[in-house]
């Protein structure tokens, strides 16, 4: 029996990694077993902000009765390494609120977890995250989505003018843990917010001001590879601008917004902004 000389080996181990390598750029699918995962794939944390003022009610319900739909969503996308974090927020006059300080979904929320913010003049911003990132929290989580908007856990709680202090709950989420640390690496990382109204920091009020720090959260956001995304019925008027999407989204890297005149499709569009940012992800992944 002949046996392949040195040269030979070596001429033909050579045109199997060519032919590897034209297959793999043909088809990368076929050649991604020994890749580390990116993108979504990569694992998912994922921080809902949720204006809790009572104009938000019927957007809550219609979350709530889909949220099978949306955490399943997430799960498939991150191929079930994914974090969910909840966070509430609204505002009362000065030391007035909230409404649901003695139910029982909120009182049993540890003190770290509820946050007043006092520095305004006349009116105080209550944040309180229902749920803090953790591993396979999919069912917790579900739990206390279903406290919102539900006598006696937890009623709805009350806004005063238009603006609602929504930013100063990314603030928080962003600079201070208040939804637990983020993860590090190649993982997509979701702030949505949801809400009516534009961004007010805490004087009741959407300005220059609330621009400013809004620009300044889209950078934070993109140096900690956060997307923000925001889901909203308001596209701006007279009085206020649409402070969000021009300043936030607008500059937030991956950044994107359904501005729709209800909320009747919100858990559909918040389904389809997880489905196109993670087919992006894997996009970019195959460039």
């Amino acid at each position: 029996m002949k046996t392949l000389s040195i040269k030979s080996l070596t001429i033909l181990l050579i045109c199997i990694a060519v032919f590897t390598t034209a297959s793999c750029k043909k088809n990368t699918d076929l050649c991604n077993y020994d890749e580390a995962p990116t993108g979504c794939a990569a694992g998912m944390d994922v921080a809902f902000l949720i204006d809790y003022t009572g104009s938000m009610g019927s957007a809550i319900d219609s979350i709530k009765s889909e949220v099978n739909t949306i955490v399943s969503t997430i799960m498939a996308e991150s191929g079930g390494d994914c974090r969910l974090a909840l966070g509430i927020f609204d505002e009362y006059p000065k030391k007035g609120g909230p409404s649901y300080i003695a139910s029982p979904a909120y009182t049993a929320l540890p003190a770290a977890q509820k946050k007043i913010v006092t520095t305004g003049t006349s009116t105080d911003q209550h944040l309180t995250m229902m749920e803090k990132f953790a591993p396979a929290n999919s069912t917790s989580f579900s739990t206390q989505l279903s406290f919102l908007n539900n006598n006696p856990n937890m009623p709805m709680g009350w806004g005063i003018n238009g603006p609602e202090p929504g930013d100063l709950l990314l603030n928080e989420i962003l600079n201070n843990n208040f939804a637990g640390t983020w993860r590090n690496g190649n993982i997509t990382k979701l702030a949505i917010i949801i809400t009516d109204a534009p961004a007010s920091g805490d004087d009741d009020n959407a300005n220059a001001t609330d621009d400013s720090f809004l620009q300044a959260l889209a950078a934070t956001a993109n140096s900690m590879g956060v997307q923000c995304v925001l889901l909203t019925t308001f596209s701006g008027n007279t009085l206020y601008p649409a402070n969000y999407q021009l300043q936030l989204i607008a500059n937030n890297t991956g950044g994107s917004a359904v501005v729709a005149p209800t909320f009747n499709n919100i858990s559909k569009d918040i389904i389809s902004q997880i489905r196109n940012i993670c087919s992006e992800s894997k996009t970019a992944q195959r460039k």
